[in-house]
């Protein structure tokens, strides 16, 4: 099994849970929380080594006061709860202090098993723990991101330990509740599909002071674009360095650990400067610092893609499919949906009184916007077409009123293959770059399956248009010859 695609089953596995947890206390039925701290202690002796971790309540007593599990020789305790409330953790570490539980564990974790909140009052926290108990918001409440986030950490073996015991709960193999403890509704619900992906990056953010004279223009004044200088003096120099990196306030932002001694910014920060940061703690920071964090997450798009002969095509603020080599007049990409299919993602046609000059390409192509729902990261990906000429691939006069007379004969099953096919391919390509040699290239960008929304109200099929029963590369064979 790929270790991605591994990561991802676990993910999507963990999500899992952390609905029907919610379902479940939602509906009254508070004995999934009891269930679930033998769940939680697997999770925490596979992703965090905790060797010795055990249920307190199953081991020693019904209901252990202040925490549920714990490994006396990490002296580390947990208490697992649905309650996600400010109150809840001040009671937690108020009866850690009352039994005097600090004199034999020296960290607390709160594991909340739905979504934890987005802050907690510090204030709040400090005024119980009075100097006793070291506890912080940050790092000591968790919950399902948080596991997500270590499970990409660990090694494959026991990352399938966690998996496989997720499964024996949620899938019911042996106890738990799954989604069939549930009584249905008196009518089937609708899964509704979102052109989103969920989207994983790297647990760690590096910033660090650019030096000041490389912002600095011939006339003395500050750069307009500062990105742009950095790429130019990186240039002027000669030194190669990786695109997938911001520039905003006079500081640089990367995924690129700018602490190591080989790292590609070298020639560009000032020594000394460096910070790490987890992303959460960045984009939250406010609007301003979000948008920055999108705009690199693109720039690691962006890269990624391009070393899969896709380029970004600046003024269309979308992405084209290029020919894998330039005598390619054809390219196809091969996919899985209901079957295994074949793409068309790039044609050329030729002139016909010099056929070997080229009149235009037809690319495949897609634009990207980037989401942060509930705590979760997500690409939203929307099919188009890109027609080009030259070999620079710049945009045809002619392009609108070829895209016009293709989008007319779209319908809907073919601009659903259309993302169902982007979907898949950015998952191949995860794969492909996990076991070749440009994983070493560095941090990137990983994807997870598109994201189906269960539990839809009933829809009355004949109020809308029916999809067409159409083959998913019909249209692009109408129009075959451009």
């Amino acid at each position: 099994m790929k270790h991605v695609t591994l990561i991802n089953q676990f993910r999507e596995e963990l999500t899992r849970l952390v609905t029907e947890v919610e379902t479940a206390v939602a509906m009254g039925h508070l004995d999934i929380n009891k269930i679930a701290e033998d769940v939680v202690c697997g999770l925490f002796r596979e992703l965090y080594g905790l060797a010795a971790v055990r249920n307190l309540n199953a081991d020693e007593q019904a209901n252990y006061p202040g925490i549920d599990l714990a490994d006396d020789d990490a002296r580390i305790a947990i208490q697992v709860t649905s309650d996600r409330s400010l109150d809840k953790v001040k009671d937690t570490l108020s009866k850690v202090l009352k039994h005097r539980l600090n004199e034999k564990y020296d960290r607390f974790i709160i594991y909340n098993l739905v979504r934890k909140q987005a802050s907690y009052s510090e204030q709040a926290i400090s005024s119980v723990c009075a100097g006793v108990v070291q506890f912080s918001p940050k790092t000591d409440i968790l919950d399902f991101k948080d596991l997500a986030t270590q499970a990409a950490t660990v090694d494959p073996i026991r990352l399938k330990a966690a998996y496989d015991l997720l499964l024996s709960y949620t899938r019911g193999l042996e106890v738990g509740l799954s989604s069939f403890d549930f009584d249905p509704p008196e009518s089937p619900s609708e899964t509704l599909g979102a052109n989103l992906v969920e989207l994983y990056f790297p647990p760690k953010l590096f910033i660090a002071e650019v030096r000041q004279e490389i912002l600095t223009g011939k006339n003395g004044k500050k750069a307009r674009n500062q990105r742009k200088r950095v790429k130019e003096f990186s240039r002027e120099v000669e030194q190669l360095t990786p695109s997938d990196f911001e520039v905003s306030g006079g500081r640089l932002i990367t995924f690129h650990d700018l602490e190591a001694s080989n790292n590609a910014f070298q020639h560009l920060i000032e020594e000394g400067t460096v910070e790490e940061f987890s992303p959460q703690d960045y984009y939250e920071i406010d609007d301003d610092h979000e948008r920055v964090f999108k705009s690199l997450l693109r720039f690691v798009l962006q890269q990624k893609l391009h070393r899969h002969d896709v380029l970004w095509q600046h003024h269309e603020k979308v992405f084209i499919f290029l020919p894998r080599n330039p005598r390619q007049t054809k390219r196809t990409e091969q996919w899985t949906g209901q079957r295994v299919s074949n793409r068309m993602v790039f044609e050329r046609k030729h002139k016909r009184d010099k056929k070997d000059e080229v009149l235009s390409s037809r690319h495949f192509a897609f634009s990207v916007d980037f989401m942060c729902l509930e705590g979760g990261w997500y690409v939203s990906l929307t099919p188009d077409w890109f027609f080009s000429y030259g070999e620079d691939y710049r945009r045809s006069f002619y392009g609108d009123k070829l895209l016009s007379g293709l989008k007319r004969m779209e319908k809907n099953r073919s601009v659903y293959d259309q993302f169902r096919f982007l979907a898949s391919w950015l998952e191949d390509i995860d794969g492909q770059d996990l076991f070749s040699d440009q994983s070493a290239l560095g941090p990137t960008l990983s994807f997870a399956s598109p994201l189906q929304l269960s539990g839809g109200r009933p829809l009355d099929e004949s109020h809308w248009q029916p999809l067409q029963s159409e083959e998913p590369d019909a249209v692009q064979e109408r129009f075959g010859a451009l």
